[in-house]
């Protein structure tokens, strides 16, 4: 299948809705995208060789390969119309056929897959979702699954396809043994690949079966194998995680997230990574904690950089409220 993706824009009008925030992406995300977009798999291929390897971390502590997912993953994700999905996996499946022993191959196929599975479910309640969507639900998931287990040789040569296992992870009722032993075989692949942790966390939140203790463990877990490199850092890096895709607001009520210790991760990170995006959300987590020393100390040390984008959710109205009652008395 030599045609690009983008012969379908006609019937799905993706030319603004899949890519209208390219010039705001980081350069590595762009790429990939329009390498995707046209069907370039040489060119993703070459992308990700070189990002794959340790050593590709950004100057925030971000690791590279991450920025070339996050556009591979807006071109999965710019429709779930039947017409799209299907063509995405057909596309996918032949380059599995025609590079057998790569395996990114492999993976875009298995992301295509998940990503037609969750269009069955939606991102709704499970209580609204139809029993038969269930079931197409899950036959995609244990197809994505069962084609990286059955390739595993080639398509787990590559820590994304342990990340690709790993969200698949919290739909199935998987041990946290399970969980460690695919973030380690990926860490074996590529030591720098800390989306592993970000990825498995999902799974052992609450609103997916998980709890606070399991969560916290795993955080620890998680910053004491990652010290060498982030320090503390990853301790509050995890949680913040955990604040956007589930505790919110009530991060240090509802879980075991302890402040002291995520002020201290926040300046290990901050004194290894400087980074204004980091720092805003440093401030915003010392509001949510109600620590409001540390939060006058960040906005004055942030001075005009301070972004509402890394603020949460209703990020302006979340920032507005929290530099009101850092200035009252």
């Amino acid at each position: 299948m030599t045609s690009p993706i983008r012969k379908l824009l006609p019937a799905l009008c993706l030319c603004a809705a899949g890519l209208a925030g390219a010039a705001e992406d980081a350069p590595i995300t762009t790429q990939s995208m329009q390498a995707f977009w046209w069907g370039d798999f040489a060119t993703l291929e070459q992308q990700n060789a070189v990002l794959r390897q340790p050593g590709h971390i950004g100057k925030d502590g971000v690791v590279e390969v991450e920025w070339f997912r996050i556009g591979v993953g807006k071109v999965i994700n710019a429709s779930s119309s039947e017409a799209y999905l299907q063509e995405l996996e057909k596309l996918t499946l032949q380059w599995t056929r025609e590079h057998p022993t790569s395996a990114l191959a492999h993976i875009l196929y298995a992301r295509v897959l998940v990503a037609h599975g969750w269009a069955y479910r939606g991102g709704g309640y499970a209580k609204d979702v139809p029993p038969q969507a269930w079931q197409d639900f899950e036959d995609y998931l244990h197809r994505a699954a069962q084609h990286l287990l059955d390739h595993a040789e080639v398509a787990l040569s590559d820590s994304e396809g342990h990340n690709v296992l790993l969200g698949i992870a919290k739909t199935m009722d998987w041990e946290d043994q399970h969980i460690w032993n695919i973030i380690n075989d990926g860490l074996k692949r590529n030591p720098d690949d800390v989306t592993l942790y970000f990825t498995a966390l999902s799974s052992l939140l609450p609103k997916w079966g998980g709890d606070a203790r399991r969560l916290d463990n795993f955080i620890r877990k998680a910053t004491e194998q990652t010290k060498a490199q982030f320090g503390t850092g990853m301790y509050a890096r995890l949680y913040s995680a955990a604040a956007d895709e589930d505790y919110g607001h009530t991060l240090f009520q509802d879980s075991k997230a302890d402040w002291p210790t995520f002020k201290r991760s926040y300046e290990d990170m901050l004194a290894r990574y400087p980074s204004a995006g980091r720092r805003n959300r440093y401030a915003y987590m010392a509001c949510l904690a109600k620590d409001k020393a540390t939060l006058l100390a960040q906005l004055q040390l942030l001075g005009d950089q301070v972004a509402p984008d890394s603020w949460g959710p209703n990020a302006q109205r979340s920032l507005e409220s929290c530099q009101r009652w850092a200035q009252q008395g």
